[in-house]
């Protein structure tokens, strides 16, 4: 089996630099912005990788810790005057091993989310001229501060009544399932939709690449290049955390967990939403009438505490809004009309929607996360050991 050996790339990404040997010859129908689907087949000294692609074997030097029998997938970045090969994702397994690495990690910061958003805002909101002189940088940062505020429940965003089902696609919580979805038929080509998590290991591949061109920077430039370097890899592991604990409590309890940031007069706060699939029993014949529920735990500055109860089948939508006094109920009802209104006009039939007041939504709160198991111990010992 012919053999060839990849540059060395940095974290999270491998840059993957094709040296040696004739490119033509291992891998002849090769063009830029191809996507490949390959193995790792086994671990090296070093740490190397052996790696399969289309049937060829390369040696891979890479800072990620991937492991033996892992499937990843890579993106074609250049031709000349070497190949470049992008990592785009390793592709989801069920590892327990694995699971129960991420499970520490969200349980060790489970506000970790935030600083995707607010370091974010904080770090790219500088003078793009101040961060690098390369136009390419400057345009990405300036595309991914705005992608990152499309991201932020405002009053701006607000407005799309499918602001939630955007921000699971656009968030790139998805990107992997998409990407072996594609791969499972035979979908090679690249998907033009920008999400964060690919906009972020792009940034970071660019910018080691630019460094890797440019035989002098300016010492100022380069830490501000290299600060949005770890900036990316730490958003990237924080976004591929939340997809795996996903992955586990979609396929353990019908829930799938989300941390949406909202803008705060002041500040802006992560606020935790879980939608809940229905059990087998309780699908219906199609596939839209299936029921699910949302269940909104809000925080905010003036309206307090708010517990919002959705659900959905089909068209029908019944809503329950809790919050935890009356004058901040009165507030609420005012606006119900509207928000109805916003509803229906993508083709939900509102066949309820009431506001009342609650003391007890701290507890109620607290009763819910128990039984989601990246939240519960007792609930993890079966799930995730």
């Amino acid at each position: 089996m012919e053999t060839s050996r990849i540059g060395s790339g940095g974290i999270p990404l491998l840059d993957a630099l094709l040296r040696g040997k004739n490119i033509q010859n291992l891998l002849p129908d090769l063009a830029v912005g191809d996507r490949l689907q390959g193995q790792v087949a086994g671990r090296m000294v070093g740490g190397k990788v052996l790696v399969l692609l289309k049937g060829v074997h390369v040696e891979a030097e890479t800072n990620i810790p991937l492991k033996s029998g892992q499937k990843i997938a890579v993106q074609v970045e250049s031709l000349k005057p070497q190949v470049m090969l992008r990592l785009l994702t390793v592709l989801p397994q069920n590892d327990p091993g694995n699971i129960s690495q991420y499970l520490k990690i969200f349980r060790s910061n489970p506000q970790a989310a935030a600083e995707v958003f607010q370091g974010g805002m904080t770090l790219l909101g500088t003078d793009s001229q101040a961060v690098s002189s390369d136009d390419l940088i400057r345009s990405q940062t300036q595309s991914l501060a705005q992608l990152i505020r499309s991201l932020i429940f405002s009053d701006k965003t607000g407005k799309n009544p499918l602001f939630v089902r955007d921000f699971v696609q656009r968030s790139g919580l998805t990107f992997e399932n998409i990407l072996s979805q594609n791969f499972a038929r035979g979908d090679f080509t690249p998907s033009g939709e920008i999400n964060l998590k690919g906009a972020l290991m792009k940034l970071a591949a660019d910018i080691q690449k630019g460094l890797t061109a440019r035989s002098v920077i300016p010492e100022q430039e380069k830490q501000a290049v290299m600060r949005l370097v770890d900036y990316a890899g730490k958003s990237v592991r924080t976004l591929e955390t939340q997809q795996v604990i996903n992955t586990v409590i979609r396929e353990n309890e019908n829930r799938f967990m989300l941390q949406i940031p909202f803008a705060l007069p002041h500040d802006t706060a992560m606020q935790d939403i879980f939608i809940e699939f229905a059990d087998d029993g309780e699908k219906g014949d199609n596939e839209g009438d299936r029921p699910f529920r949302i269940v909104f735990f809000l925080t905010l500055d003036i309206l307090g505490e708010m517990i919002i109860d959705v659900r959905i089948k089909g068209q029908d939508l019944i809503a329950d809004l809790s919050c935890q006094r009356e004058e901040i109920a009165a507030l609420v009802r005012s606006h119900i009309g509207s928000l109805q209104e916003n509803l229906e006009s993508i083709g939900f039939r509102i066949t309820g929607m009431t506001c009342n007041v609650r003391q007890d939504i701290p507890e109620k709160k607290q009763d819910y996360m128990r039984k989601v198991s990246c939240y519960s111990d007792e609930e993890a010992v079966n799930i995730f050991v």
